[in-house]
């Protein structure tokens, strides 16, 4: 487990210092199993960190948020957690099988390929 930020040594854990380069913070998602615990902004499941690590191709394992059935649909069982021990195990469930955790990445950006037409949908109505 790699812990990146300064902020993490007020806890008495080692971690790398902040790095807030994008090629950097892309490579270190990018096929790697990305613990999120949500946004200090609110209870979203897309936030720009998260974003970034669906973007980046890592795996994304969430804390459940007040969106998080609508975002994430038939996956929320999956990648969602309600509590440390619930964490616990995804971690593990995704670290003893590298093909069920690569199938899982697949199925996240699956959820998402039609985001930018959906996007593209909204900003049309706005600016007809």
């Amino acid at each position: 487990m790699i812990l990146i930020g300064n902020d993490w040594r007020k806890y008495d854990l080692k971690s790398s210092n902040s790095n807030y380069d994008l090629k950097f913070t892309k490579n270190i998602y990018n096929g790697n199993i990305c613990l999120d615990t949500g946004s200090i902004e609110g209870s979203s499941s897309l936030y720009p960190r998260s974003i970034q690590i669906i973007e980046s191709g890592g795996l994304i394992l969430q804390s459940k948020q007040k969106d998080s059935k609508k975002i994430w649909n038939n996956l929320e069982k999956k990648i969602l957690f309600n509590s440390i021990s619930d964490g616990i195990n995804l971690i593990n469930k995704y670290l003893d099988n590298t093909k069920k955790s690569n199938d899982m990445i697949n199925n996240i950006n699956k959820n998402f390929q039609f985001a930018k037409k959906n996007i593209e949908k909204n900003l049309n109505k706005i600016f007809k």
